[in-house]
């Protein structure tokens, strides 16, 4: 099952709106949605062929089971402008499109919802993003953002799983994300998940789950909360839409994962990639009074989140709600990973096989 061009014609009024879409500066981020999207149902046990689509609302039951029990997720990806030699032929890069193919086929799994054959979910996104070409921006950092979805589209009030699903591909040119150091609250209340849980996929109430906890965020002065475990509330897990590492000298270390701890891509690339570039990367457990006491000690410490939107994103103040308010002005690790994961995204330097996937222009 593949995306064809019988399956993917678009309107002619589709088409207008695409070419008269304008790219301005700055692209700010899901401010302009591309007018074409991938979508494809799950039905009578099998996947429909994918297709193009312009975008437009979809009709649903206010019974439809995703809006009541919550039976949907979503991935995160980004088409990058290829602006180097490294990937000779593409227009633009899709970064390790089939980790996310995989990451979503676990979620789904967890969630009770059907396995979308990985070439097809590749296939749909080299399809749409070929389509957009004129939509992925040319600065290194911006992207054409892509969001695949997948909900439980049966209109049934039982407390059971859907047997129809609707899987979708929207598409929005943006801006790099966090291109300043950002300041991290610790969340020592909320806990973002718990053993045996979603924490570890990416289910969508984990992120509506988060929300109250973000509201002090805006009040303070912060920009992303820093979950600890639990449990306890001693051990670091992770940012809400990123992984974490902590920089102690000349290790870096993130914790490993677990069934709260979702497997980030960006986070697999830095640990693959750093003995490459000098580092001794470790998967070990992070204490977070620790980390606080070794930088209020003057050590050479770092913290940073990795993630598809964010890539690397150094902290530069920690803060909760018991006053602290510690700088970290060390950045220079943090900020030379970001610079070769760019540069890998945008095809300007070489990387592993099956890393840079290449998207010819229609």
């Amino acid at each position: 099952m593949t995306i064809t061009d019988s399956a993917s014609e678009l309107s002619p009024e589709v088409l207008a709106q695409l070419d008269a879409i304008e790219l301005t500066d700055p692209l700010g981020f899901s401010k302009v949605m591309a007018p074409v999207m991938a979508v494809a149902y799950y039905r009578d046990g099998e996947w429909e062929t994918p297709r193009l689509t312009g975008l437009e609302p979809m009709r649903l039951w206010p019974h439809t089971q995703a809006l009541h029990y919550g039976q949907a997720l979503f991935e995160g990806m980004k088409a990058y402008r290829n602006l180097g030699d490294a990937v000779p032929g593409a227009s633009s890069l899709l970064f390790r499109p089939f980790e996310h193919a995989r990451r979503m086929n676990r979620t789904a799994s967890r969630l009770g919802m059907p396995e979308l054959p990985e070439q097809v979910y590749v296939a749909t996104l080299e399809r749409l993003v070929s389509t957009l070409d004129k939509l992925v921006p040319g600065r290194q950092g911006q992207s054409l953002y892509l969001r695949p979805t997948m909900f439980g589209a049966t209109a049934d009030l039982s407390v059971v799983p859907s047997t129809e699903f609707c899987f979708v591909v929207l598409a929005t040119p943006s801006d790099a994300f966090f291109t300043a150091p950002i300041s991290a609250w610790i969340e020592r209340l909320f806990s973002r998940a718990g053993p045996g849980g979603t924490g570890n996929v990416k289910a969508a109430g984990n992120y509506a789950a988060s929300f109250a906890a973000a509201a002090k965020l805006g009040e303070k002065g912060f920009h992303q909360l820093l979950w600890l475990d639990a449990a306890t509330h001693t051990q670091v897990e992770e940012f809400t839409a990123m992984n974490v590492f902590v920089r102690r000298g000349d290790r870096l270390v993130t914790p490993p994962l677990s069934d709260t701890i979702l497997a980030g891509i960006t986070r697999d690339s830095l640990l693959k990639l750093g003995p490459s570039l000098g580092l001794d990367m470790r998967e070990e457990p992070i204490a977070i009074d620790e980390v606080v006491a070794a930088a209020r000690a003057g050590e050479d410490v770092e913290l940073f989140g990795c993630g598809t939107g964010a890539v690397v994103a150094p902290v530069e103040l920690l803060g909760d709600d018991t006053g602290l308010r510690l700088p970290l002005p060390n950045r220079e690790v943090a900020s030379r990973l970001r610079q070769h994961m760019l540069d890998l995204q945008h095809g300007v330097i070489p990387g592993p096989d099956g890393w840079q996937w290449p998207v010819p222009r229609a």
